[in-house]
């Protein structure tokens, strides 16, 4: 069933009822008539009665029900000639004389209808017609409606005034707002928990609560000031940290806002911001780099000057860039990746100078742009002109040349490039002399071999599995592999052999998990190493599950190759309980 309109209580008329009361009886006293204001569903919310008794309701076929649904001025002057008034049900028992309806708009629509109902004599007070009263209330329904346009205004306001307090109550750092003489007018929880203040500190004076030298300078001089390392004491409740004051002009009276930035939560922050990037140069030297690149990548790294990483592994690139950034005053503010092999060829230069883009995110840290060859000439010419005069936005938006810390890694070469004319040659000759040069991975065996032994050693702590080592030929033989270009794939490897295997894991060993695939240097083809591996294991009393396990294969793929290779076992299993017996077939 539809709801009724009328039974609506709250319309915007009702939600100002006494000012639309004050309304009647002013417009009454003014035009010498009975006045009636009706909301949208025809409900009287403000009356003046200076000679009708009316106690009917107002239908919609009436004068004001009309202006309505119209929504227009209409004015009877004499009922008897009005075509509304002789059409409506009650014409004959009416005692109106005349009546004017005006609609009050608002934001586009009807909101409300004044109306004006004079008898016979027609006295019009200060007004001389009817047309003239029609007037005068128009001018008034304006000023109902400019009401209730500042009545919602001030909602507005105090309603996000109500959702920014809400949010200050989940910021970790105290803040305080207050009057030009102190006074505080807000201060968020955060506040009250630092220097043990409870209740309402509404009213309270901020320079008595904390009687700091440069709170009251704040005061005397009005001027704020940014991230000023104070200390200061109330009773038990001590406070280490930074202090900032600004200085706010709203329309009316001045404010201030105070922001108390402890240090253990800045501490807390640095350490939550270091767990996400644990490269550094230690870290890496010995194995990424060797003792020349480290000293080399330290040296750029306490500059402030742009970085070219060159080598042929990008993973290896990308580790350097972290560690070289891990090593700078700036370790602190984070990377901002930018990879540059793509072809978002439309979005690129928004997504990396716009006001909101990368370059102006990595303000105050570190931007590192991840394979730089792929990056357009116009590209490589405005990161130029940013490198050499800070300015990088869409609209000449600046920031300090320092601001920004930039390093760039490439696994081409960018000297070759530029010289063919796919590479910006001002560009190179900018990044050339501070240019960290990494060898391959796997042609330098030192490193190489550093690498095995850290992994030998993650991985057998990972697992619990001190007993596996790499035999000598082993060995040699994972250092004389050709691992192509992905240094992930050592890893991938070790893991596989520590994950599968125990004790001394020989050539064969390698063979019978797949890794080792060749036929050469007096090594069996790999289905009969496999198989005598097999034989050894059943031989020396393993289950089944214990030799799929060290073989790294399934327990179902373990009873195939046992049939492929002729390798049976009894049913009987022994006294002890323990796995079947394996015998050779005849």
């Amino acid at each position: 069933m539809a709801e009724n309109p009328r039974m609506i209580s709250q319309t915007l008329l009702k939600t100002i009822s006494d000012s639309v009361k004050r309304f009647a009886e002013v417009i009454a006293k003014t035009v010498d008539a009975d006045v009636r204001i009706v909301d949208h569903n025809l409900s009287v919310v403000g009356e003046a009665v200076l000679y009708y008794r009316l106690s009917a309701p107002v239908e919609p076929g009436c004068v004001i029900g009309q202006a309505l649904v119209r929504q227009k001025r209409i004015v009877a002057e004499d009922r008897r000639q009005s075509e509304i008034c002789r059409s409506c049900y009650a014409y004959e028992d009416c005692q109106i004389f005349g009546a004017a309806g005006i609609p009050v708009h608002y934001e586009g629509r009807v909101i409300g209808v004044i109306a004006l109902l004079f008898p016979g004599h027609r006295t019009f007070g200060v007004c001389q017609d009817l047309e003239e009263a029609a007037d005068f209330a128009a001018r008034m329904a304006g000023l109902l409606a400019e009401q209730i346009r500042e009545r919602d205004e001030l909602a507005a306001v105090r309603r996000e005034n109500r959702e920014r307090e809400q949010v200050l109550e989940c910021v970790e750092d105290g803040v305080v707002c207050t009057d030009s003489a102190g006074e505080i007018l807000f201060c968020n929880r955060a506040f009250t928990s630092m220097f043990g203040l409870e209740g309402s500190l509404r009213g309270e004076n901020l320079q008595m609560l904390l009687p700091h030298r440069m709170i009251r300078e704040c005061f005397r001089k009005k001027a704020g000031f940014r991230n000023l390392k104070i200390a200061l004491e109330r009773g038990a409740y001590s406070f280490y940290g930074f202090l900032s004051c600004q200085e706010l002009l709203p329309e009316g009276e001045k404010r201030l806002v105070f922001c108390f930035r402890s240090m253990d939560h800045i501490w807390a922050a640095a350490n939550q911001a270091g767990s996400g990037s644990l490269v550094t140069l230690e870290w890496c030297r010995g194995w990424i780099f060797t003792e020349e690149m480290a000293d080399r990548a330290k040296a750029l790294a306490a500059t402030l000057l742009p970085v070219l990483i060159c080598g042929p592994e990008r993973c290896v690139n990308e580790m350097a860039a972290k560690a070289v950034c891990n090593y700078s005053d700036r370790s602190g503010m984070g990377i901002v990746p930018v990879y540059c092999n793509n072809l978002y060829r439309e979005f690129f230069e928004q997504f990396l100078f716009s006001s909101f883009g990368e370059l102006q995110r990595a303000l105050g840290g570190t931007l590192v742009l991840y394979d730089v060859e792929n990056l357009p000439f116009y590209l490589q010419e405005r990161l130029l002109d940013f490198m050499k005069t800070g300015c990088g936005g869409p609209e000449g938006t600046e920031a300090a040349g320092s601001g920004v810390r930039l390093i760039f890694t490439t696994t081409k070469d960018l000297k070759a490039l530029s010289d063919e004319g796919f590479f910006l040659e001002k560009l190179y000759y900018h990044l050339e002399k501070n240019t960290i040069a990494l060898d391959s991975f796997y042609e330098d065996r030192a490193r190489l071999a550093a690498a095995l032994d850290l992994g030998e050693t993650f991985y057998r702590s990972r697992y619990e599995n001190d007993s596996v080592t790499l035999s000598r030929s082993a060995r040699q033989w994972l250092l004389n592999k050709d691992w192509g270009e992905d240094p992930n794939e050592v890893d991938k490897i070790l893991e596989k052999i520590v994950r599968s295997s125990e004790g001394t894991v020989t050539d064969k060993d390698l063979a019978a998990m797949g890794i080792r695939r060749l036929k050469e240097q007096g090594i069996s083809a790999i289905s009969d190493l496999e198989k005598e591996r097999i034989a050894e294991l059943l031989r020396a009393g393993y289950s089944k599950v214990e030799i799929a396990k060290l073989l790294g294969i399934g327990r179902a793929t373990l009873y195939r190759k046992m049939a492929e290779y002729g390798l049976d076992y009894s049913r009987r299993k022994e006294k002890q309980g323990g796995e079947e017996t394996p015998q050779k077939k005849p």
